[in-house]
């Protein structure tokens, strides 16, 4: 069955958040505590191998997450054809976006970091790492990696709110999609209003109750053994 080959993408999924999580606390615990940009400048400039692959699992799960949907658009496509295209169109924007960002920290920041070094950039080049940094707390970078998390919140939501109407095990994984995909949204807002407590939440959160839906998904699509109104599913 189709729903098989969108199990064994969830499941590579799941591998590669696991690993972000695993990279992400790594990171953190090396780097303490961060409150001015000069900090954090100085803890990107190492340039370490925890940061090159922090960057490029993160690129290799906006691809994952991108086939991941495509998968659920043809699992509940021939449940709710119209409901399933108005959330799949959201899909591409998220992944565009979000490979921006994770591919322009180990591209873009270290040839801004290079520029550093040359007096007469050092200014320009200051500027653009605020800009760049995705660790950084206002820069444009994270602003569009919040959106980009924000749009794909509403494929989540459509999605999981469908999948509900499956079986027991993936109906528990599109509750936790839906609810990721909120949380997401409302991180996005909570940057709007500078709030940025709130805004850390929701990128937390978000990619917390991701991760933890991806186990269910993964069962009962690898197993293919759910239902949809009491039929079997056509997939």
């Amino acid at each position: 069955m189709k729903s098989k080959l969108i199990g064994i993408v969830s499941l590579a999924e799941t591998v590669l958040v696991t690993f972000w999580l695993v990279l992400l606390i790594l990171g953190m615990a090396n780097e303490g505590t961060i409150s001015t940009f000069e900090q954090r400048l100085a803890q990107v400039a190492k340039l370490d191998m925890i940061f090159f692959l922090s960057y490029l699992n993160a690129a290799l799960l906006t691809i994952g997450a991108t086939m991941l949907f495509a998968g659920l658009y043809i699992l509940c496509k021939s449940a709710s054809p119209e409901w399933s295209t108005m959330a799949v169109v959201f899909v591409p924007v998220y992944c565009a976006l979000n490979l921006f960002v994770y591919l322009s920290q180990i591209t873009i920041v270290p040839q801004l970091l290079l520029l550093q070094n040359q007096t007469e950039y050092q200014a320009l080049s200051g500027f653009l790492l605020r800009q760049m940094i995705q660790q950084w707390p206002g820069s444009v970078v994270q602003t569009v990696n919040l959106l980009a998390y924000a749009i794909l919140g509403i494929p989540s939501i459509i999605f999981g709110l469908l999948l509900t109407r499956y079986g027991r095990a993936i109906r528990a994984g599109g509750i936790l999609l839906a609810l990721s995909g909120f949380v997401s949204i409302l991180g996005f807002a909570g940057l709007l209003v500078q709030n940025s407590t709130l805004a850390f939440i929701g990128a937390a959160g978000s990619g917390a109750l991701f991760w933890i839906a991806l186990f269910p998904l993964t069962w009962d699509l690898l197993n293919g053994s759910f239902q949809y109104r009491g039929y079997p599913a056509t997939v």
